[in-house]
């Protein structure tokens, strides 16, 4: 379509998932990353660049390259949440079957999530003013640090010229980056949305933060069992890196063109605790309230949600509130995953019958 033919506003249409592209503690690309969750072996070991943080154990993305997937002059412009993001990207578009070379720009936006930006860069660069002074810090510095760089980085490496956005919304920044393309697609603004989230963040500066807070895990002795959504023995996360693109597109548009449809967006919901500013609500009422919205957008009754893939952050107070707040919206005929606690751990509700899902 031409940047004069806008697509017509679809309010209520579900959106197709085209491409997937992931690079994660578990693998680099989709097979890989899904073989390495069903080996059943954990990602979390001790982590060399924490030496002297208490808590010294990550997850990082094995054997992650950048100068080989990049190329040496791209790869040192970017940060290391950039370079995730790009490599994923490239995996998206090419499974959704498109080709940038031949497609309207202007009608292609990219929203991807990232909380923290150039974490790494920043800590270099502190360490160099301090160090070295002030004419030692790189020009690159800014186009490095600044979290909507990994939008602009991946709108140039496409030829993407529509809406470019990056959502910042903490832990829920990947999952609120999806729902504005698909406010975007429905809108009429774009045909095709580069959407999801990374994170690169593994740094001595932000661990000992997140130490601090007692939000990690303390299991540095045992790191294979130290995330544990949902667990009666849980004391926290383990910090990761990763970063997950989908191709985002009109369901008759993916039909037209044959694409392979993954899943479908049907709904999306929002909202905040507007509670405290690490702790959860207790009582899961900003939760509750997304949860609730998701579901109506969708015109899906909560019996026939079949499965739901948690925050699970593992810690004390968020499983609790989170718990409750599924029993309390969904029943209990359903499963429940946490990609946090993959594959240490699941945890499931009682089972019970009930009729066949839709599909």
């Amino acid at each position: 379509m031409s940047p004069s033919t806008p697509s017509p506003v679809r309010p209520g249409e579900p959106l197709a998932v085209t491409g997937l592209g992931l690079v994660t503690p578990a693998g680099i690309g989709v097979a890989d990353s899904w073989a390495g969750v069903l080996s059943g072996v954990s990602a979390a070991a001790t982590d060399p660049v924490l030496d002297g943080v208490p808590i010294d154990i990550s997850c990082r993305v094995p054997g992650f390259d950048a100068l080989e997937l990049l190329g040496r002059k791209h790869a040192r412009r970017l940060d290391r949440f950039v370079q995730l993001a790009v490599v994923a990207a490239r995996e998206a578009v090419s499974d959704a079957g498109l080709d940038p070379s031949t497609w309207d720009g202007a009608r292609v936006g990219v929203v991807v999530g990232c909380g923290m930006g150039g974490a790494a860069t920043w800590e270099a660069q502190m360490r160099r003013l301090v160090e070295q002074g002030p004419d030692r810090v790189s020009a690159m510095l800014i186009p490095m640090l600044v979290p909507n760089m990994v939008a602009g980085q991946i709108a140039m490496e496409f030829g993407a010229h529509g809406p470019n956005l990056v959502t910042a919304t903490a832990c829920a920044s990947g999952a609120t980056a999806i729902g504005v393309a698909r406010d975007l697609l429905r809108s009429g603004a774009c045909d095709v949305v580069l959407t999801g989230g990374t994170e690169a963040g593994i740094t001595p500066l932000s661990i000992a933060g997140f130490s601090q807070m007692g939000a990690l895990s303390t299991r540095v002795d045992d790191p294979a069992t130290a995330s544990r959504p949902f667990d009666v023995d849980r004391d926290g996360f383990v910090a990761a890196e990763a970063a997950g693109i989908l191709v985002l597109e009109h369901r008759a548009d993916a039909d037209a063109r044959r694409a392979r449809t993954h899943a479908l967006v049907a709904g999306y919901g929002a909202s905040a605790d507007a509670f405290h500013a690490t702790a959860p609500d207790p009582d899961g009422t900003g939760a509750e309230l997304a949860m609730r919205a998701a579901l109506d957008d969708a015109g899906v009754a909560p019996d026939e949600v079949d499965h739901v893939n948690a925050h699970g952050t593992s810690t004390p107070l968020n499983d609790a509130a989170e718990a409750r707040t599924l029993r309390r919206v969904l029943g209990d005929a359903f499963s429940v995953t946490s990609t946090k606690g993959s594959p240490v751990t699941r945890w499931a509700p009682p089972a019970r019958s009930r009729r066949p899902s839709r599909s």
